[in-house]
């Protein structure tokens, strides 16, 4: 009898412990705008060949308004011959996550179709993009180096 108990009570501590590793990673700073994130990502120097476009840029680009968002931060490639880009939104609510994917996706398309038949270098880095949401926040990136893009934005969301 002793030893079941030992036993349960050793399961317990395990599935805690586990329960806690698990979550105690992904916890996210909800006290940050998109402008606090960018400057932690710009300060790692992995910012290259996009500059800031606004709020004007996440109309002209994803057809979406800036008011819509609590905070948005776009980068859009330098010329227009590359496809590199970098979002930051924070979402007013939780529930505007799966919307704001779908246009990025519907943006990633787009790109692939403009590029499709003369640019394989531009469609590469776009079948390889990253998308993460964490919290209030999505970050999305095409780069060459958009990996190092998303491990930086989940340190500054920390």
């Amino acid at each position: 009898m002793k030893m079941k108990l030992k036993k349960r009570i050793a399961s317990i501590v395990a599935i805690i412990c586990a329960c806690t590793a698990f979550t105690g990673c992904t916890k996210v700073n909800e006290n940050l705008t998109a402008k606090d994130i960018q400057k932690s990502i710009v300060d790692t120097g992995l910012v290259k060949n996009m500059e800031e476009t606004g709020t004007k840029g996440l109309k002209r680009y994803y057809g979406l308004n800036a008011s819509d968002f609590d905070s948005v931060v776009l980068y859009t490639p330098e010329s227009s011959m590359e496809v590199d880009e970098m979002l930051i939104v924070k979402v007013k609510d939780k529930s505007q996550i799966e919307g704001l994917e779908d246009t990025i996706d519907n943006r990633v398309n787009s790109q692939l179709q403009s590029f499709g038949s003369y640019g394989p270098e531009q469609c590469a880095l776009l079948n390889n993009y990253e998308l993460k949401s964490e919290g209030k926040y999505i970050f999305f990136a095409v780069s060459d180096n958009a990996e190092e893009l998303k491990a930086a934005f989940k340190e500054a969301i920390k």
